[in-house]
C-alpha cells in the first residue's frame, strides 16, 4: 500500500509542487521554497534536534507555549519548527525566529524525507494535532526516531477520509510512539484506525495554553485608539468564501439599529482580501482593504484584513469576534483566541472541527451559536446593546480557557520521558 502511495505522490509530484508555488506566491508574495520540499535542511550546528511540526498557522500558533517551554528546558538541543504551508513557515518566522530553524516539510516521498533526516538526525519528532506522512513516519522508524503526536483530534470529516486507506493509516499511526488524544471521541478515533491502545491517552488540547506577549493588550487598544475609532468593534475572522456576504448582510441589520460600528472583516486566505472588498462595496459599504492604508475607519466602515499576523491584534482591539468556516459547512476554526482575550464569540452551525472546544464555551455561556445571517444580525444588535451582557460572556468565555489549561504540562512529561529514553 505505501509503494501505491509513493506512485502516486510521484506522479502527482509536478502538479502539487507547481501548485504550492502558487499559493506561496499568492499568500505570502514569495515562491515555495523548492529546495526543502526535496528535503533540504536548514544549517545545522551540530548539537542534538527536537523537531516540532504543524500543518499551517493555526497548528503553528498553538505549538507556541510548546516551543517556549521546551527551549527553555532544553537549551542545549536545537529546535526545529516545520509546517508543510507556505503561510504556517512565515508564521512559524515570526513566532520563533530567535528560537528555533524554521523550515518546510518535505514532499512525503522517500527519497525526500531520507534526505531530509539524514541532514536533520532528530532526536524526536512532535506532530501538532494529526498530519500523518506514511513515507516520513517509516523512516522515522527506521531510525529509531521517535514520534509524539500531541493534541491529536480526529473530525468526523477526516476519519471518514482516513478510513478510506486502512492498512496504510493503519501502518503508519503504528509508527508513531504516543497519540495524546485532545478527547475520548479523538482516542476512540484514532483507535479504529489501527492505533496500538497501549499508546493511546487523553491529554486534552494544547490550544488552551496559548500565551499572549505581555503588550498584546495594550497594543490592541492602541491600535483601536488609531484605526478603529467607533464605540463598536467587531471582528469576523477566518471567514471563507460564501461566507463573507452572510457576514456582511448581518452587518447591515446591526447598521440599521446601531450605526455606530465597524466591521474588520478577516479572510481565513489573506490574497482573498481583494475579493472580500469587492464584495462589501457590491453590497453598498465603504470597505478598504488593511493593506491599502492605515487611515482611521468612520463608522459603518468595513476593514479587510488581508495581512498575515494581524488578527490577534485586532482580536485585542474589537468588542465581539464571529469565527469563520463555521456559516458555511468547513467546520469550524480558532474559538479559542478570542475566547482567550475575553470576547463573547459567535459562530454558526457548523463545529464539526472544534466539537469539544465549542461544548465547552457553550456550556460556560461564552459562545453564541446562530443558525443563519439573520440570527447573527440578531446576535450583533442583542450584544452591541447591551455592554453588560457583551461582557458577561467574555468572562465566561475567558474563564472556561482558564479552567481548560493544564495540557501544556502533561505535554512535556510525554516529552521529558521520550528524551531520557535516548
Amino acid at each position: 500500500m505505501r509503494f501505491l502511495y509513493s506512485l502516486s505522490l510521484l506522479l502527482l509530484m509536478p502538479v502539487a509542487l507547481g501548485w504550492l508555488m502558487w499559493r506561496s506566491l499568492r499568500q505570502t508574495g514569495h515562491s515555495d521554497r523548492l529546495g526543502e520540499r526535496l528535503g533540504s535542511s536548514p544549517l545545522l550546528s551540530g548539537s542534538p534536534l527536537i523537531w516540532l511540526h504543524g500543518a499551517s498557522v493555526g497548528e503553528i500558533r498553538a505549538l507556541a507555549p510548546l516551543v517556549k517551554a521546551v527551549h527553555q528546558r532544553h537549551p542545549q538541543h536545537t529546535l526545529l519548527v516545520t509546517s508543510f504551508s507556505a503561510t504556517g513557515r512565515h508564521q512559524a518566522q515570526a513566532l520563533f525566529g530567535g528560537r528555533a530553524l524554521i523550515a518546510l516539510l518535505p514532499y512525503d516521498l522517500p527519497f525526500c524525507v531520507n534526505r531530509w533526516l539524514k541532514c536533520v538526525k532528530p532526536t524526536l519528532g512532535i506532530i501538532m494535532e494529526t498530519e500523518v506522512w506514511p513515507n516520513l513516519f517509516a523512516a522515522c522508524t527506521r531510525r529509531g526516531v521517535p514520534l509524539l503526536m500531541v493534541s491529536a483530534r480526529l473530525s468526523p470529516r477526516a476519519l471518514a477520509r482516513y478510513r478510506r486507506f486502512p492498512r496504510l493509516m493503519r501502518r503508519a499511526l503504528q509508527q508513531v510512539a504516543v497519540i495524546a488524544a485532545q478527547s475520548q471521541g479523538d482516542a476512540d478515533g484514532f483507535r479504529q484506525l489501527g492505533a496500538l491502545p497501549e499508546r493511546i491517552s487523553v491529554g486534552g488540547n494544547l490550544k488552551f495554553d496559548l500565551q499572549f506577549s505581555d503588550n498584546l493588550l495594550s497594543e490592541g487598544q492602541a491600535l483601536r485608539a488609531s484605526l478603529l475609532p467607533a464605540a463598536t468593534v467587531i471582528v469576523a475572522g477566518s471567514t471563507r468564501e460564501n461566507e463573507e456576504p452572510l457576514v456582511l448582510q448581518a452587518y447591515q441589520a446591526l447598521l440599521a439599529k446601531e450605526p455606530d460600528c465597524v466591521l474588520v472583516l478577516a479572510p481565513r486566505h489573506p490574497e482573498r482580501g481583494a475579493a472580500v472588498a469587492e464584495l462589501a462595496k457590491a453590497a453598498g459599504l465603504v470597505a478598504r482593504r488593511r493593506s491599502a492604508g492605515r487611515a482611521p475607519l468612520k463608522a459603518g466602515q468595513v476593514l479587510v484584513l488581508d495581512t498575515l499576523g494581524e488578527l490577534t491584534h485586532f482580536y485585542a482591539a474589537a468588542d465581539m469576534a464571529f469565527v469563520g468556516g463555521s456559516l458555511v459547512p468547513l467546520g469550524g476554526h480558532n474559538l479559542l483566541e478570542p475566547a482567550a482575550l475575553g470576547l463573547p464569540v459567535l459562530a454558526g452551525p457548523h463545529l464539526d472541527n472544534v466539537t469539544d472546544i465549542a461544548e465547552l464555551l457553550r456550556a460556560a455561556g461564552g459562545l453564541i451559536s446562530v443558525a443563519d445571517a439573520a440570527a447573527l444580525g440578531q446576535a450583533f444588535i442583542w450584544l452591541t446593546s447591551n455592554a453588560v451582557t457583551r461582557k458577561r460572556v467574555g468572562q465566561a468565555a475567558q474563564q472556561s480557557v482558564i479552567a481548560n489549561r493544564g495540557t501544556l504540562l502533561r505535554t512535556l512529561e510525554l516529552v521529558e520521558k521520550q528524551l531520557a529514553r535516548r
